[in-house]
């Protein structure tokens, strides 16, 4: 469950982050963490990065199941 719930917002975070990166122009890094990726949707550009979004949906699973444990007891 604490899946599902850090999707959204590691989903947001990621693509806020390649956005902000690759837009000051440094999409074409593939030897850097973030890996951006860049794809066009409907003519615009869309920046990606899947190592960065799984360590943001690690750092998310992990908050969130903490915080339902807190919660509990």
């Amino acid at each position: 469950m604490s899946l599902m719930k850090a999707l959204v917002p590691s989903t947001i975070l990621t693509l806020f982050v390649a956005a902000l990166v690759g837009a000051s122009g440094s999409g074409a890094a593939r030897s850097s963490f973030l890996a951006l990726e860049n794809a066009n949707l409907a003519g615009y550009p869309v920046f990606w990065s899947w190592p960065f979004f799984l360590s943001v949906m690690a750092i998310n699973c992990l908050l969130v199941t903490r915080m339902a444990k807190a919660s509990r007891g």
